[in-house]
């Protein structure tokens, strides 16, 4: 009995031991497998029916109203940061991004369709570039020389953006302006800068002063190429009417659009150098956007990412302003910018020049007589409203500027569009003779004349002057305004054509002559 009883005692026993030891090996399985962590709070599952415990609900009702842990996020804080431009009332709400700052710009109008923190200082990085080139396609001639010194090659930051260019190696500017647009190149910066102004000084000097003059009113620059620096910082609205100077230019606008670029063998260098736009929103590229035309990258620790990007589609050009994104996020939220707006705003023409222009050639009689007028002086003006709405919802403001004469249009108090006139354009127009600036049109003129002949002269007399006056001041008029709005080479070209015309007549004359007395001469040697 008692040997019976030992054996069952150790058969139980090594039971046990074995569901121990499988127990623990399914366990050691589960655990090399899940990857997924698990939540911290212990729960116990009931044995009878599988469903968590009593306890362990109450458990998990306690965390819920006490200590709820929010799912991990990507967004950064700059995410949820509110949109300034959606505070306006009726107007499109703008989508939330990555970036710190960022503003949207109707390049036509000058409307910031979306802003965010669009004053607020930050660091630019290479965007800084299209202040430099567009400084460098206004000081110089494209066929320039642009000689590399000691400065410019070994005194940029060790490892940042270059194109490998040699100590006395010359380069075309029109190669420098590529070299600083496509790659991005820090050393072509400094050459640039001392061949323009003679030192990097002097030429960031030049930069602060063209800033200025362009409204930006929170940045200022201490070199040419966007390197870190606590007193190099500027801000989206500011970067965006730099932008905006920049892509008025031909130049410019042709360079930051193309994709490849081929500098050539030089004095210190005999293999040609291809560069590559690093914009990847352009064709064929990872971000391609539709109606990409070009614009700029940036990065430094200190800044980010940063981007310049400008789009047409339908006749309208946008540029949007990115600053202080993290990664390649950066193109995705430029895509949702330049889409929001393009598909949620319109143009209006205020005053078209070019239109006006066009008018006046197809229709002098209308325009002869006013050469001289603040409608010859004023300039293209369009505003930017939210799609569906009309100019009944525009208000007009006029005021004096600071040296200009200004009017500004307004959407429920919110800026959509803005002209003005330089005081020094109206100062001239002002001390210019009393004739030209009490002229009036060609009708006008007649309509005054034909009042003033009713009062003094017979029915006869005074149709006759009614039907003279206006030839006549049309006439008047016509000569006074070609004199006054055709350049001056058109008319020594004219004189030119005119004499070469009266030579012609003379030459032909005289053979005339010649041809008539040698007739003369045969007919008498016949007889």
């Amino acid at each position: 009995m008692n040997n019976r009883r030992y054996r069952h005692r150790l058969l139980a026993l090594s039971a046990s031991i074995l569901l121990g030891l499988s127990g623990l090996s399914s366990s050691a399985v589960d655990a090399a497998e899940v990857t997924v962590e698990q939540p911290a709070a212990d729960t116990t599952v009931s044995q009878d029916t599988g469903n968590p415990s009593a306890d362990t609900k109450e458990a998990a009702e306690g965390q819920t109203e006490g200590e709820t842990t929010e799912p991990e996020r990507i967004e950064p804080d700059a995410y949820f940061e509110p949109i300034q431009s959606n505070d306006t009332a009726n107007w499109p709400q703008g989508p939330a991004v990555w970036a710190e700052s960022a503003v949207v710009m109707d390049l036509d109008s000058g409307t910031f369709l979306y802003s965010k923190n669009m004053d607020v200082a930050k660091y630019p990085a290479s965007i800084t570039k299209i202040l430099t080139t567009l400084i460098a396609i206004e000081h110089s001639r494209p066929s320039e020389k642009v000689t590399f010194s000691e400065n410019a090659v070994y005194g940029i930051e060790q490892g940042s953006s270059n194109i490998g260019i040699r100590l006395g190696e010359n380069l075309t500017m029109e190669d420098c302006l590529y070299g600083m647009m496509l790659e991005s190149a820090n050393e072509v910066c400094i050459a640039v800068a001392e061949h323009i102004s003679g030192s990097v000084d002097a030429f960031v000097e030049l930069m602060n002063q063209k800033v200025a003059s362009l409204g930006c009113t929170n940045t200022h620059f201490t070199n040419p190429n966007g390197l870190p620096d606590e007193n190099h910082y500027t801000t989206a609205h500011d970067m965006a009417l730099i932008a905006q100077a920049a892509y008025n230019n031909a130049t410019f606008r042709k360079v930051c659009q193309t994709t490849t670029y081929c500098i050539g063998k030089t004095n210190k260098c005999g293999e040609e150098r291809w560069l590559s736009n690093h914009h990847k929103m352009l064709p064929d590229r990872d971000y391609t956007y539709e109606g990409c035309t070009g614009g700029k990258t940036g990065f430094t620790q200190a800044a980010l990412n940063t981007l310049v990007t400008y789009a047409e589609r339908n006749g309208r050009q946008l540029v949007c302003v990115s600053l202080r994104t993290n990664g390649r996020q950066i193109y995705t939220d430029t895509a949702s910018l330049l889409d929001y707006g393009f598909n949620n705003f319109q143009n209006y023409s205020i005053f078209n020049r070019k239109t006006w222009a066009d008018a006046k050639m197809l229709y002098p009689s209308l325009y002869f007589g006013q050469p001289e007028t603040v409608a010859n002086l004023r300039p293209t003006c369009t505003v930017t409203l939210p799609a569906g709405m009309d100019l009944s919802s525009v208000e007009t403001t006029c005021n004096p500027g600071d040296g200009t004469l200004c009017r500004s249009y307004t959407y429920n108090q919110y800026p959509v569009g803005y002209e003005s006139i330089p005081d020094t354009a109206i100062q001239a127009l002002l001390h210019s003779e009393p004739t030209n600036i009490c002229k009036k049109s060609g009708s006008a003129a007649a309509s005054d004349l034909g009042n003033s002949a009713k009062e003094t002269a017979s029915g006869i007399f005074q149709k006759v002057l009614a039907f003279v006056a206006p030839v006549g001041t049309v006439i008047a008029s016509f000569v006074t305004s070609a004199f006054t709005a055709v350049p001056w080479y058109y008319f020594a070209l004219g004189g030119v054509l005119f004499l070469i015309i009266i030579m012609e007549i003379v030459l032909a004359m005289k053979k005339k002559k010649k041809r008539k007395k040698k007739k003369t001469a045969r007919k008498k040697n016949v007889k």
